[in-house]
C-alpha cells in the first residue's frame, strides 16, 4: 500500500487504518522510539501515542513526506516521554549536548517561531552537504546512534565518524551565524569564535 493509499484511508476514517500503520511502519517507528527511550514500557507507550496522534492528525493533515513526518512524531513523543519518565539512553544526552555547542538558546517570547526557522534553516544547511556527511549527521543527532554505531553503520572508522561530525557542527555554527540565528553578543561570543 502507498502512503497515499494509506492517507486515504485515514481520511475515509476506515477502521483498518491504524493497523495498516502498524504493519507498514511499525517496525520504523519501534526502531526510532527504541533509540531514544530505554525502556520496553516506554516504547509501547510512546507508540500507542504516536498511533492515537496519527489517527487525530490525519484528516485535516495530508503529509507530504509521510514517512517523515511521522518518524517526527514517534521522535517528538519518545523525547517527551523520556523526559517525563526520567529514562533514556545517554547516547540522545550525549548527542544533545554535542549539538548544543552550536546552536542557538531559545530563551524568549519568540523561541517556539524561531525553532521552526532554525529547523528549516538545519535542513537547508544539510541538504547542501554530502549525502555520507548527511547521513552520518542524522544519524548521530536525529537517530541518537552512538558515534561507535554511526561509525559502524558508515562503514568508517570511529575517529573518521568523530572527524566528519565536529567538521560539520562547525560548519553548521558559521552557517548559522551567517544566517542570523547566532549573534557575537551572547555568551562567548558564538560567531565570533565560529570564524
Amino acid at each position: 500500500m502507498t502512503d497515499e493509499e494509506l492517507i486515504e484511508r485515514f481520511f475515509a476514517r476506515s477502521e483498518d487504518a491504524v493497523e495498516e500503520l502498524r504493519s507498514q511502519y511499525g517496525a520504523y517507528c519501534r526502531a526510532i522510539a527504541g533509540r531514544l527511550l530505554s525502556d520496553g514500557r516506554d516504547v509501547e507507550e510512546c507508540l500507542s501515542d504516536c498511533w492515537m496522534a496519527v489517527w487525530n492528525a490525519v484528516p485535516p493533515t495530508r503529509p507530504e513526506h509521510f514517512k517523515g513526518w511521522l518518524g517526527a512524531i514517534v521522535r517528538n513523543r519518545a523525547l517527551a516521554i523520556g523526559r517525563q519518565n526520567r529514562r533514556r539512553p545517554e547516547t540522545v544526552d550525549e548527542a544533545a549536548l554535542e549539538l548544543a555547542t552550536c546552536l542557538p538558546a531559545g530563551e524568549d517570547a519568540h523561541a517556539a517561531a524561531e525553532a521552526a526557522e532554525l529547523g528549516q534553516a538545519i535542513s537547508s544547511f544539510l541538504r547542501q552537504q554530502k549525502e555520507e556527511v548527511r547521513t552520518v549527521f542524522l544519524r548521530r543527532y536525529w537517530y541518537a546512534d552512538s558515534v561507535e554505531e554511526a561509525a559502524r553503520r558508515m562503514g568508517w572508522p570511529v575517529s573518521r565518524t568523530k572527524s566528519v561530525l565536529f567538521r560539520t557542527r562547525n560548519k553548521l555554527k558559521v552557517y548559522l551565524c551567517q544566517e542570523g540565528f547566532l549573534n557575537g553578543a551572547g555568551a562567548g561570543n558564538e560567531c565570533a569564535e565560529s570564524h
